[in-house]
């Protein structure tokens, strides 16, 4: 499955008096990439009922949720996307409450 297939977008992170704000972005502007969980959609046959992901790059503050993964973006685009960082890998904790998801995106596409 790609990535591009996920509704993914990147976006940036903006802070206001209102609260924080993401807003579509370039991949050098962006702050973070946002797609549906490829478990969850797998689990639902597409995205009703299937929830966001949000995997922030280093640039984004520890204090902001989701945490703490942080991942450094190589590959220019969606359809090439890496996300690196010491396993590179995404993990929605079931214990905390999350769906249990555990992948990689590798050249825009989740192993």
């Amino acid at each position: 499955m790609k990535i591009s297939e996920l509704d993914a977008r990147f976006v940036r992170r903006r802070v206001e008096e209102s609260g924080e704000v993401w807003e579509p972005a370039t991949y050098e502007a962006a702050d973070g990439v946002i797609f549906l969980c490829p478990k969850c959609f797998q689990t639902n046959g597409g995205k009703i009922g299937t929830h966001s992901v949000i995997c922030w790059r280093p640039r984004v503050p520890p204090e902001v949720d989701p945490k703490p993964g942080r991942w450094e973006f190589s590959g220019g685009s969606l359809e090439s996307l890496t996300l690196v960082a010491g396993s590179s890998s995404v993990l929605i904790s079931a214990e905390l409450g999350g769906c249990g998801a555990h992948f990689n995106i590798r050249d825009g596409a989740i192993a």
